[in-house]
Parts: C-alpha cells; sequence; structure tokens
C-alpha cells in the first residue's frame, strides 16, 4: 500500500479531543463567562488562605500551586482553578 494508512492519520485528533473536552465542560456545568471580577477575588482571596494559590508581588503574578501554572490576570486564574477542580478525579477539596 502506498498511500497512508487511515489508521495512522491522526489530522483531526486534535479538533475531537477539543470538542470532547467542550461536551466534558458542558456536562460538568463549568460556566466562565458570568464569572464576575468581584467573585474571581473573592475565590482567589480563599485560596490564597487556603495556599492553593501563592502571590508572587516581585513580578505581580499568581501562582496555582497544585500546578505551577502562573496568572496575572484574577478571572483567568479562578476560571482555572474551577476547571481544575472539576477535572479531579480524587474528590478532593483544594
Amino acid at each position: 500500500m502506498t498511500g497512508p494508512d487511515r489508521y495512522d492519520d491522526t489530522s483531526d485528533d486534535a479538533e475531537r479531543f477539543e470538542h470532547n473536552q467542550l461536551a466534558r465542560d458542558r456536562d460538568h456545568g463549568l460556566q466562565t463567562d458570568d464569572l464576575t471580577e468581584a467573585d474571581a477575588r473573592t475565590l482567589i482571596a480563599d485560596l490564597l488562605e487556603d495556599d492553593v494559590v501563592v502571590a508572587v508581588p516581585t513580578d505581580r503574578v499568581l501562582v496555582h500551586a497544585p500546578t505551577n501554572t502562573v496568572f496575572e490576570d484574577v478571572v483567568q486564574l479562578a476560571a482555572y482553578h474551577q476547571g481544575w477542580e472539576a477535572g479531579r478525579d480524587d474528590g478532593a477539596d483544594a
């Protein structure tokens, strides 16, 4: 056979993966578009208190401690944390 094997074709894997992730997020009821900055600040304040988020004042960033992901925006960090928490399988609270 001279052509590519149809089972080796991975050209649309990324698109399929993203589609499945979006569907899974909808199933979990994740809503990030209605997350206000005030709600995000409240969540981040709680996460700072619980040491889930670490503030780095010299760089003016926040670090999501469980994943070491760096954020400059509280709304993005809050949305990320909500998605991360919803996607966890261990059932533990962060």
